[in-house]
């Protein structure tokens, strides 16, 4: 009993800050608390606002998701109660006090926060590390850079970046199956075909680059902070292979305050296709109170098909199987030093392709002579380190992963070509291993300058087998062995000068240095193909910064690079692609654009104009038997124009994204020239989307209503010079409805409302005609999800 009263004592103790007026509630605030249990994060925000709160009804309280975000007092406290199964309540002038749900609340009791202070967080208000700077917030970041909160990705029920790209201005995603996918940025499009040409958008994981030639691994988004998107080119900050920008996911650390977690089930039907479900579990684990903690995630996802074949007799193939474990831990060293280190693995597995072959009366059924399984593993290690010298701050990290990708073609169309008779099949197994390191320091020098500095390295190995037969375990007719390594080294540093309170310079480069090693074997082709070759240069970065009052204007030059590469098996007649060697490409871009914040923070919004040179373009390509290698197309250019907006009106939030954009190519090389087309391949002229939010607080529950639409523009799919298709673009939707009720939340929502059947982007299989094949959206899809918090 005494026990009891002097930990309610503390803890009403341990937040209680005198305030001057009630007035203070209401004003809005930078606040930032992470995920923990309530009585922790309302210590942390009572000493943050400055506010009185009796935290003594908090024992039996479920833990707290945190809030980030410049909000008022009450809609903070909103926040932090939000699905704990308590809520706060006004106490008087400055001071609140919590209450565990025991029924609801009759009328005399204080009312619960309206439903405008429970608002989805302003992302604009949020820190953000994709551009490798401190304490930089969104709202005042001079880049084309978007930030979306993971606690809101997790309400609508995205769990993938394709539902990111819903939300983002010029981020557009393939759509040739989990696990095969590329991403582009504004525009900027090396083509559907994910070959030995080096990714044009950096995927990271926290600090940990994901990717380097392979596909997007497709990770479930589950347990996220937040996801970052920064348009490229960036070569200065990330090196080769972010011509078109980055993607960052940002997981949620591990607490070491407190033992919580949550499960999650879910169940899905689509028309005419295959059920499907997946089961979610995170775990939050302390080992010593303060220090350390390991945090577990692990998911099991099925994906139902939804596609037809007549001539193997299936029904609703292409199903999908997507298994993940991640399991990261972070070591409080002393007050000044953190270590963090995690292991990730996930398995997908595709039982069969997603394009249809037989026309728009039957949009989802086509006839193959095989089917066209395809299977994406991945696994890394890493481990980071985040101190402070005194004179500066450091951060170093390390990884090592594995990538291994398997996927099959129905080669039948050109079985003639290869010497059967019969059904023919071309198999290609994808062997990737990566290991990255990186040193960086930063620190100021006074209130003017301040700089960074760092050292990266990575080795890169990628082995390749192509191989053609009968598909039914017959010797291969033509089989290709190849090994690519590619080691990066680089110097970059960065340093920015504020002439006065409104004007800042940053001028940074990145020295380097690629060198790529390759070995092929290919049967019909005397002897082994050897050839090194390196890439030495400089990309430099120029942003200038000037911030009136609500607004910031920025113009920024920027390059990216990619390193030159080979090709193996046999070449093309003189003068034509493929040849032996593939030459380096890189973009040089410029940028203009403005952020604002108007209506004491209701109305947010960017708007930017880019234009870009890209010179010697790499693309992944099929040759006229249908087997891969890489070309450059010549150069190309693209300008453009973006926007995003968000507007708040009382409990209604708007949000609007758009680009418009004009790729070409102005010099196609005349070794691979695409024809009349002077477009560049597999890119979009336009994409636009919107949503309208609803947040209300009704008794004991917050609920959430949602509409999203979207279009994407027409584009051409071009895959060689006598190979072009296209899709008339496509358009997008999805209506959601979600509650949470004190440590239960309900999620439904129902996505292409209007089944829709359009061709979306990407290629279906190199050996049939384009004009052919059609990669039709999922039918109409309803999802029903569960999640229960302890």
């Amino acid at each position: 009993m005494v026990r009891a009263s002097l930990s309610a004592l503390a803890a009403l103790l341990a937040v209680t800050t005198p305030v001057a007026a009630g007035a203070q509630d209401r004003s809005s605030a930078g606040v930032s608390i992470s995920p923990q249990p309530l009585r922790s994060a309302l210590l942390d925000f009572g000493l943050q606002a400055g506010i009185t709160i009796d935290a003594a009804g908090s024992e039996r309280c479920g833990p707290s998701r945190g809030v980030r975000g410049r909000l008022s007092v009450e809609a903070a406290l909103s926040r932090l109660t939000l699905g704990t199964n308590c809520v706060a309540t006004r106490a008087g002038p400055g001071a609140w006090r919590i209450v565990r749900f025991v029924a609801p609340a009759p009328a005399a009791s204080a009312p619960p926060p309206s439903p405008e202070s429970s608002l989805p967080i302003q992302l604009d208000e949020v820190v953000v590390t994709a551009t490798r700077s401190d304490n930089l917030l969104l709202s005042r970041a001079p880049y084309g850079l978007s930030s979306l909160d993971g606690l809101m990705l997790d309400r609508a029920g995205v769990t993938d970046l394709e539902g990111v790209a819903a939300r983002v201005a010029g981020l557009t995603v393939t759509n040739l199956g989990p696990g095969r996918d590329k991403l582009f940025i504004r525009g900027m499009a090396d083509g559907p075909v994910a070959g030995q040409a080096q990714a044009l958008v950096g995927l990271y994981l926290d600090d940990v680059r994901l990717t380097y030639d392979a596909p997007d691994p497709a990770l479930r988004l589950a347990d996220i902070e937040r996801v970052e998107v920064l348009r490229g080119p960036q070569g200065a900050l990330y090196g080769a292979g972010s011509m078109g920008g980055v993607v960052q996911v940002v997981t949620r650390a591990p607490d070491p305050t407190g033992f919580y977690g949550r499960a999650k089930a879910e169940a899905a039907a689509t028309r005419g296709g295959a059920p499907g479900r997946a089961v979610e579990l995170i775990l939050n684990m302390p080992l010593l109170t303060e220090r350390l903690a390991v945090r577990l995630v692990g998911y099991d996802e099925t994906v139902g098909g939804y596609v037809d074949d007549t001539a193997l007799n299936l029904q609703n193939s292409g199903d999908m199987r997507r298994q993940g474990l991640r399991l990261s831990s972070l070591w409080r060293v002393n007050p000044v030093w953190t270590l963090r280190a995690g292991f990730l693995a996930q398995t997908i597995s595709v039982d069969d392709t997603q394009y249809a072959t037989l026309g728009p009366a039957a949009p989802h059924a086509r006839r193959r002579s095989l089917d066209e399984p395809s299977r994406n593993d991945f696994d890394g290690l890493w481990a980071s380190v985040d101190g402070d010298l005194g004179w500066a701050r450091l951060r170093g990290s390390s990884s090592v992963q594995s990538h291994g990708l398997d996927a099959r073609y129905d080669a039948t169309p050109s079985a003639a070509v290869f010497g059967l008779t019969g059904p023919a099949a071309m198999d290609q197994a994808d062997d990737l291993s990566a290991a990255v390191h990186e040193i960086r320091l930063s620190g100021d020098f006074g209130r003017r300058v301040s700089w960074s500095a760092g050292l990266f390295f990575s080795e890169y190995t990628h082995n390749r087998t192509v191989a053609v037969s009968d598909g039914s375990g017959g010797a291969a007719v033509l089989l290709q062995h190849r090994r690519d390594h590619v080691d990066e080294a680089a110097l970059f540093g960065d340093a920015a000068y504020a002439l006065n309170d409104r004007l800042k310079v940053t001028l940074g480069a990145r020295l380097f240095r690629i060198g790529v090693e390759h070995r092929s074997e290919t049967t019909g082709f005397p002897g082994a193909l050897e050839g090194d070759d390196a890439l030495v240069g400089v990309a430099p970065r120029l942003v200038v910064e000037y911030g009136q009052g609500p607004f910031v204007f920025y113009a920024l030059a920027t390059e990216g690079y990619r390193g030159p590469g080979f090709n193996a098996g046999s070449v093309g007649a003189a003068a034509q692609q493929p040849f032996r060697a593939v030459r380096s490409d890189e973009i040089v871009a410029g940028e203009a654009g403005a952020r604002f914040t108007l209506l004491d923070g209701r109305l947010r919004g960017r708007t930017a104009v880019f234009v870009a040179d890209w010179r010697d373009i790499q693309s992944d390509r099929f040759d006229e038997r249908g087997v891969p290698f890489t070309a450059n197309l010549g150069d190309g250019r693209n300008r453009g124009i973006e926007g995003e907006l968000e507007w708040r009106v009382g409990s209604w939030t708007f949000d609007a994204h758009a680009v418009v954009n004009d790729p070409e190519l102005t010099r196609p090389d005349p070794g691979y020239a695409l024809g009349s087309d002077s477009r560049l391949p597999a890119v979009a002229d336009f994409s636009v989307q919107g949503g309208l939010v609803h947040e209300a607080r009704l008794a004991q529950a917050t609920v959430l209503s949602a509409l999203r639409l979207g279009y994407v523009g027409p584009t051409n799919i071009a895959l060689s010079p006598t190979s072009t298709g296209g899709s008339a673009g496509y358009l997008t939707s999805q209506v959601s409805l979600s509650a949470e009720i004190g440590r239960w939340g309900v999620h439904a929502s129902v996505d292409n409302l209007f089944d829709r059947d359009d061709d979306t982007f990407s290629f279906g299989n190199p050996f049939y005609d384009l004009d052919d094949i059609s990669t039709p959206q999922r039918p109409i899809t309803g999802r029903l999800s569960l999640t229960a918090r302890f």
